[in-house]
C-alpha cells in the first residue's frame, strides 16, 4: 500500500485528505496529546511558555491575528510540532512502524490506504481507509481534513470540521485534569472556530511519563473513574441499545465475577493457567478505584469496562481505533491483507498466530 515514512508539512502524495470519527462511545479518551511532568509546566500558563505557541512581535512567525495569535495555521499543527514524534509520539514516526505507544496511539495511521485485515480485506472493494483509524484532526500542516462521511460525532452533535487537539485538551492546563482534558468545571473548549462546553467531569486517571518508558504491563495509564462519562460528552452512550450504533456492548458496567476470573487467568487462546497477580494487559485496560500506573493484577472486584477498554483515544491500525483488530479471526491475519502496521500480539509466546481477538480476555475463547 502507498504510505508515507515521516510526518511532513505537505499531504502525502497520492492520498486524499481525510479525517474520521470513531463510530463508538470511546470519545477522545484519556491518553491523548497531553504532557508529562515537564510539559505540564510548559502548559501552566507561565509567562516564559507563552512564546512557544503565540506570537506578538516575531516577524518570522506565521502571524494569524484571527486565531489567538498562534504561530501556526491551527492549534493542532502547533500541538503536533511538539508532541508529534516526541513527548508522547502522538503523530508517529512512520505509517508502517509508528513507534512507541504512550496510551493514545498514533495519528499517522489515519493516512493509511487500507486497514482491513479481515476476510477479503485485500480486495480494493473491501478496503477500509485510514478514515476509520481513529479520531481524526483537522490539520493543515499534516494533511488532515474533516470527515467526508460523518459531519457530526456519532451519538452527538460535535462537528467533524472543528475537531482538533484543543477540542479535548486545555492548552493552558488551568484545571489540573488528567492529560489536560476539559471537564464540566472548565471553560468551554475552542477548536477551529467551535466552542463546546463539557457537561461531564474529566476522568480520574494517571498517565505515564510521555518522555519515559512506553506503555507496558507494568507501566500504563491508570484509569480510576469517569472515563466513559467523559467520552459521552461528545458521543453519549453510543453502544447502548437505541443509540444508533450497529454494535451493542455494555459500557461503564462492573465486570461480572466470571469475567474477573477469565481476565485473571487468561494467558492467550487455549491457555487459562495465568497468574492473577500478573494478569493485567494494557491492550485491554479496565477502570477501578485505586489503580496505579504499575498495577499488574489481580483484577479487583468493582473493575469496570469502559470505552477505552477496547478503543485507543487517538488512532490505531485497527478499524474504529481498536486496541486490537476487530476484523481478524486470528492474529496470523494481522497486517497481512492490508499491509498496514501489525499490532503486536501480547500472547505471541503462548498462542502465537492462533491468538484470537482480545474480546477473549474478558469473555474467554
Amino acid at each position: 500500500m502507498g504510505r508515507i515514512d515521516r510526518p511532513t508539512a505537505a499531504r502525502p502524495e497520492g492520498r486524499a485528505p481525510r479525517v474520521a470519527w470513531l463510530g463508538l462511545g470511546a470519545a477522545l479518551a484519556a491518553l491523548v496529546v497531553a504532557a508529562g511532568p515537564p510539559a505540564a509546566a510548559f502548559h501552566s500558563g507561565g509567562v516564559a511558555a507563552c512564546g512557544g505557541c503565540h506570537t506578538m512581535h516575531d516577524p518570522g512567525a506565521v502571524f494569524n491575528p484571527t486565531n489567538y495569535l498562534l504561530k501556526g495555521a491551527t492549534a493542532t499543527d502547533i500541538c503536533l510540532n511538539c508532541h508529534g514524534t516526541a513527548n508522547g509520539n502522538s503523530w508517529g514516526q512512520a505509517v508502517t512502524m509508528p513507534g512507541p505507544i504512550y496510551g493514545g496511539g498514533a495519528f499517522i495511521l489515519l493516512t493509511e490506504d487500507n486497514l482491513n485485515d479481515g476476510p477479503g480485506g485485500a480486495n480494493p472493494a473491501n478496503w477500509i481507509r485510514g478514515d476509520a483509524a481513529g479520531h481524526n484532526l483537522v490539520s493543515i500542516d499534516y494533511g488532515l481534513s474533516a470527515d467526508p462521511l460523518r459531519p457530526f460525532a456519532p451519538g452527538g452533535s460535535y462537528p467533524a470540521a472543528a475537531l482538533g487537539c484543543t477540542s479535548c485538551h486545555d492548552p493552558h492546563g488551568k484545571f489540573g485534569h488528567f492529560r489536560l482534558l476539559y471537564g464540566r468545571d472548565s471553560q468551554p473548549s475552542k477548536a477551529n472556530g467551535h466552542v463546546f462546553q463539557f457537561t461531564s467531569n474529566a476522568p480520574d486517571a494517571t498517565g505515564i511519563d510521555l518522555d519515559g518508558t512506553p506503555e507496558s504491563r507494568n507501566n500504563h495509564t491508570a484509569y480510576r473513574a469517569g472515563m466513559s462519562a467523559w467520552c459521552g460528552n461528545c458521543h453519549g452512550r453510543y453502544h447502548d441499545e437505541g443509540s444508533g450504533s450497529s454494535f451493542e456492548h455494555p459500557i461503564d458496567e462492573v465486570l461480572e465475577p466470571e469475567m474477573l476470573q477469565t481476565y485473571n487467568t487468561y494467558r492467550g487462546t487455549g491457555f487459562s493457567d495465568g497468574v492473577a497477580s500478573d494478569s493485567y494487559e494494557p491492550l485491554v485496560p479496565y477502570e477501578v478505584a485505586g489503580a496505579t500506573v504499575a498495577s499488574t493484577g489481580p483484577t479487583p472486584s468493582g473493575a469496570r469496562v469502559t470505552c477505552i477498554s477496547c478503543h485507543r483515544a487517538h488512532a490505531s491500525s485497527g478499524p474504529a481505533a481498536g486496541r486490537w483488530d476487530f476484523k481478524i479471526e486470528q492474529w496470523s491475519q494481522e497486517g497481512v491483507a492490508s499491509g498496514s502496521y501489525r499490532i503486536p500480539n501480547p500472547y505471541e509466546t503462548t498462542a502465537g498466530g492462533a491468538q484470537r481477538p482480545l474480546c477473549a480476555k474478558c469473555h474467554g475463547d
